[in-house]
């Protein structure tokens, strides 16, 4: 559901149609951010853009250069995380379903009948 103010908001379109066409066709699951960010800016994610490297002139002042040395390790380690992250996330996910016991499908269907059963006042139970 989405409201009408976003749905008159050009740029949210794309996303909402790309939502929608992935319930239907019943992949909405496999839904990557990828995936949301083509939708998007087609064109700034089709392609990987080659880096260009940074030149920065030697300043007499030591302190300077530390912090551009510190900056650059900060940068470069949060890119590595960046893409530990999106490799994580794009492995699939494998789930154990049990379905005796006390973390099973049949327990937690149990307590969810009770539940269910429970907020039903007991004059309109059958």
């Amino acid at each position: 559901v989405a409201s009408l103010e976003m749905l008159a908001y050009p740029g949210a379109r794309p996303i909402i149609n790309a939502l929608d066409y992935a319930q239907r066709t019943n992949t909405i699951g496999s839904l990557r951010a990828d995936d949301v960010s083509r939708t998007i800016a087609p064109v700034a994610y089709s392609t990987p853009q080659q880096q260009q490297p940074i030149i920065v002139q030697q300043q007499p002042d030591g302190l300077a250069t530390a912090a551009i040395v510190q900056n650059t390790k900060a940068i470069q380690s949060y890119a590595d995380t960046m893409k530990q992250l999106q490799q994580r996330l794009s492995e699939p996910f494998v789930t154990v379903n049990t379905v005796t016991g006390d973390t099973g499908i049949k327990q937690a269907q149990d307590e969810y009948d009770t539940l269910i059963r429970n907020k039903t006042p007991k004059s309109r139970r059958k």
